[in-house]
């Protein structure tokens, strides 16, 4: 385990709003990100660690990537009951950009302003003190908090700890949803197309093809097939709404004397329920021998780089109706119940077994030069927290 020494003060906060400050004053921007990368997840889980043992809870550190530690925090249940996941990621985007001090975590007018307010240490405030709380109820089932690393870019932290073993019944993910319940969304899937031709003097038209001429072929088709796709489902679209495609880079072409030999291309589709990262894949390989058949020296390679899963539990549910219960009891209306076309780390628990929700406060400016949080939904959040934990692992 990695050191705990030199934390920030408080450890002893069991105020929402006081652990989300703490949480926000310690800079935990993702290393992937920025012309000056973050510093990473190391400090914060320090912070997490000692917060956890100053309270007597069993945690455990989870770093199969060095230096991008997450931290599990459970308390066992006395057994015959269910067990609750909350998971929350540690990390940010950069602060590089941000207008003003990303850190100060500042309270006014009702609203707590910094990087990761909302984008989620606040949720992960709540869902730190919702496992504290559970230590005196002498619940059956148990009840865990997953810290983790790197949602931001990869998501390594909740694949380590769902690697490492880590299991429950049901999972909420408290990223910022003012207030709704979101039971679905959609996942995403990465491609690469390089279009070949021959290099040749820009002169020789008898020797070149070009590349990026012949890439513009397979481009006006993949916007053809973005049109259909937004038009698959008719009126009846998916919650999350309909699928969705686009070229996000091109390359091509060295120098404009020459012909160019491989133009590349770059592709995001976002999926729904029912999709896969193969199913994709074979849309987009009819495409491109469609027109290796119809188009002279049309010649292609196709590769799947990344890829997640879409995420979706009914709203019949059991944990939904059970979720949405405390939710309307912590903010006096029924939430909203909905789908969302983002992806989170829900999908990965979900692909394991882990049924859940993603639901938190009311957020706004993520990723943007200012981010902040509404203090009362903060408040209602964790006191919702508190019920769910007891009611589930009863």
């Amino acid at each position: 385990m990695g050191s705990i020494e030199n934390t920030p003060e408080g450890i002893s906060s069991d105020d929402v709003i006081e652990l989300t400050q703490a949480l926000v004053r310690i800079d935990s921007s993702n290393p992937d990100f920025g012309s000056t990368p973050g510093p990473g997840e190391s400090v914060i889980a320090n912070f997490i660690t000692k917060w956890l043992k100053h309270r007597d809870i069993e945690c455990h550190w989870v770093e199969s990537t060095p230096g991008r530690p997450s931290v599990v925090g459970i308390v066992r249940g006395t057994g015959g009951g269910q067990s609750l996941m909350l998971n929350g990621h540690i990390d940010t985007v950069t602060c590089l950009g941000y207008d003003g001090d990303p850190l100060s975590a500042e309270i006014k007018d009702g609203n707590m302003y910094g990087r990761g307010t909302a984008d989620m240490k606040s949720g992960l405030a709540a869902s730190m003190l919702a496992l504290a709380g559970a230590k005196s109820k002498k619940l059956k089932g148990d009840v865990i908090l997953a810290a983790v690393a790197d949602e931001e870019s990869e998501s390594k932290g909740t694949e380590e700890v769902l690697r490492a073993g880590w299991r429950a019944d049901a999972a909420i993910v408290a990223e910022p949803t003012e207030m709704a319940l979101i039971n679905t969304h959609k996942g995403f899937a990465l491609y690469e197309v390089d279009i070949h031709g021959v290099a040749a003097h820009g002169s020789r038209a008898d020797l070149g093809i070009d590349a990026v001429c012949k890439a513009g072929y397979f481009l006006v088709e993949l916007d053809k097939h973005a049109q259909e796709i937004q038009h698959r489902f008719g009126d009846e679209k998916p919650e999350t709404g309909a699928p969705n495609i686009h070229v996000g880079m091109i390359r091509g072409g060295e120098e404009i004397a020459s012909y160019p030999a491989t133009c590349s291309i770059q592709i995001e589709r976002r999926t729904i329920a029912g999709e896969t990262a193969e199913t994709v894949r074979l849309e987009l390989l009819e495409i491109l021998q469609r027109l290796e058949a119809t188009v002279p020296n049309f010649s292609f390679d196709l590769r799947s780089t990344f890829s997640r899963a879409p995420f979706h539990l009914p709203r019949d549910n059991d944990f939904v109706q059970l979720v949405s219960k405390h939710a309307n009891q912590a903010m006096g209306v029924k939430p909203t119940i909905k789908g969302e076309t983002y992806w989170t780390d829900m999908a990965l628990m979900d692909e394991v077994g882990i049924p859940g929700l993603i639901w938190g406060p009311k957020g706004y400016g993520l990723h943007a030069k200012t981010e902040w949080v509404e203090v009362e939904s903060v408040r209602q959040l964790a006191s919702a927290f508190v019920g769910i934990v007891e009611d589930f692992c009863k």
